[in-house]
């Protein structure tokens, strides 16, 4: 090399050139570091697909993976375990719902509600008290009791007994002292009847929006025996006959149930019967001379008047009140679920 290239390059000096390469070096690091940065978060997808291990400090990694180890997200927490106990949760059959499920539908209000009462299978027992209306010379007052057996909820088969107290009406002594007239009637003294029921209606009234109760109306149609006794147009003369005999019954009733008693009814009916009858002989009177041929004098034994009687048609309509007591006291409904 030339002596005046050497001259004019300068010196080197050992410790600048330490100095120039430990600046760069700190220079290359500051530009590969940017200054005042967040943490950097790595998604890697691989791993979220294998849920493998993360790698590096400071990096986070979000795995969404359904293995075992659970669900980590950017903040930490592990939600695996939360997640398996609402799993567990939802998976676990509740035994109470059914029964929270009855409970919630019998406390709805529903449009059309259950009927209040029901009879299939169980026993009625109906004390009744009523009073003839056909009549107006001889009015009846009855005692009665009813039983029923109900095959369905509709259906019925029944068993009746009534006591009447007969008695003459004023205008049955109007008639005989004002118009002279001597009336000729009898007097029914027990009936008993059997008979079917069918149940064709069915209802509810509201009372005044406070209360609701359930009614039902039916017929029933039947036969009955009974025994009347007339009533002798001279009672001070002559004794009364009595006459055993039978008809037939046909009834209309209505029915009232009261809110939360499953063996109690209120009943309200009409029954009208028909059966055939004896009456007291046109002849038989005071009379007793013979040969006249107004009176007969052998009529004054009850059994030759019963005799000399002719059978009439006859017919008496009753309005009765009852209640009505059920056997069992309880009852069961059963849905098809």
């Amino acid at each position: 090399m030339p002596a005046t290239a050497l001259a004019a390059a300068p010196p080197v000096s050992w410790g600048a050139v330490s100095a120039t390469y430990v600046d760069g070096q700190l220079d290359d690091q500051s530009a590969d570091e940017p200054e005042d940065e967040e943490e950097l978060v790595i998604v890697d997808d691989e791993e979220m697909e294998g849920g493998g291990e993360p790698s590096g400090d400071g990096d986070v990694v979000v795995d969404d993976g359904d293995g075992g180890g659970g669900d980590l997200d950017v903040f930490g927490d592990d939600g695996g375990s939360a997640g398996a106990a609402a799993s567990a949760e939802e998976a676990a059959p509740d035994a109470n719902s059914e029964e929270d499920q009855i409970k919630a539908e019998m406390g709805l209000i529903t449009v059309v509600q259950r009927q209040r009462m029901l009879k299939k299978k169980r026993f009625e027992l109906q004390p009744q008290f009523g009073i003839t209306v056909n009549d107006p010379y001889v009015r009846h007052y009855t005692v009665g009791v009813e039983a029923d057996y109900w095959i369905s909820n509709r259906m019925a088969l029944g068993l009746g007994g009534t006591g009447l107290i007969g008695a003459k009406t004023p205008r049955y002594d109007n008639i005989r002292r004002q118009e002279g007239l001597l009336l000729t009637a009898n007097e029914v003294l027990w009936q008993a009847n059997v008979d079917f029921t069918y149940n064709f209606m069915y209802g509810k009234i509201a009372i005044f929006n406070r209360a609701l109760l359930h009614w039902e109306a039916g017929g029933s149609i039947g036969g009955a025996v009974m025994q009347t006794r007339v009533i002798p147009r001279y009672e001070s003369l002559h004794e009364p006959f009595s006459n055993f005999t039978g008809g037939g019954l046909v009834a209309l009733k209505t029915r009232t149930y009261l809110p939360r008693v499953n063996w109690f009814a209120f009943d309200l009916g009409v029954r009208y019967l028909l059966f055939a009858d004896r009456l007291e002989p046109g002849t038989r009177g005071p009379d007793t001379t013979p040969g006249t041929g107004v009176d007969d004098p052998a009529l004054d034994d009850p059994a030759e008047a019963k005799a000399a009687s002719s059978p009439q048609l006859a017919h008496n309509v009753t309005f009765y009140l009852g209640v009505s007591f059920f056997f069992p006291t309880s009852f069961e409904y059963t849905t098809p679920r």
